[in-house]
């Protein structure tokens, strides 16, 4: 069945990168110097972006699959979803100069062929090249029709704990946009590696249910 091919890769996407993780524990555990926190934020927040987007990926081409099989109509799909994935089209085909009426026009047709390429904004719906923070995170959940209060709660420990020293890190600061300089001995951090894991594995949850139960169709 489709639904348990996608929900078979998002497990074994959510394995490979556990067993990384795995070993950043282990590293933090062994080394307990900052080049090991560092490490851990780099590596964390990778797959956290990584399982993330992969999921919705997924969960994405459910909705196309099931569509082109007939398992469900596209005007089954709830009507905020099926009017994000269009808008996400819209701005996809960057028609410039379009009138109000136009872009009304064009997120009503919901019942044609247009449907397809709509499905195929992949990169708009699921926000490829954006750094995953909350904001984000939301905005493709509800781009899919998948709950986001489970992430959206999480703002300080996705942005200002591991994303802000993610990029700091990565572009070889020693300092957070804010001026102050990283502190590796917080045990904040640590903490943040923790419930960030935990969001991972609630990601490969989440989306996975998503499917079995098709929460992005009406009623």
């Amino acid at each position: 069945m489709l639904a348990e091919f996608c929900c078979d890769l998002i497990s074994d996407d959510w394995l490979w990168r556990e067993k990384d993780l795995r070993t950043v524990d282990a590293l933090l555990l062994k080394w307990k110097e900052p080049l090991a926190v560092k490490s851990g934020i780099l590596i964390t927040y990778s797959h956290w972006e990584g399982h993330f987007k992969f999921c919705a990926s997924k969960l994405l081409d459910f909705i196309s699959e099931g569509v082109k099989r007939k398992l469900f109509k596209w005007t089954d799909i709830r009507a905020d979803v099926r009017q994000r994935i269009l808008f996400c089209s819209y701005r996809k085909s960057n028609l410039a100069g379009q009138s109000q009426e136009t872009f009304i026009s064009y997120l009503n047709a919901l019942n044609d062929e247009r449907y397809q390429k709509a499905l195929n904004a992949r990169d708009e719906v699921i926000m490829v090249d954006d750094n995953l923070n909350t904001s984000r995170a939301e905005a493709i959940c509800r781009n899919l029709g998948v709950d986001h209060s489970w992430c959206a709660l999480k703002k300080i420990v996705i942005d200002e704990r591991i994303l802000e020293h993610r990029n700091a890190i990565a572009h070889g600061s020693k300092r957070l946009r804010t001026g102050d300089e990283m502190d590796f001995s917080n045990p904040d951090l640590v903490d943040a590696l923790n419930e960030t894991r935990g969001l991972i594995r609630e990601a490969k949850n989440r989306f996975g249910n998503a499917i079995t139960t098709r929460e992005f169709l009406s009623g």
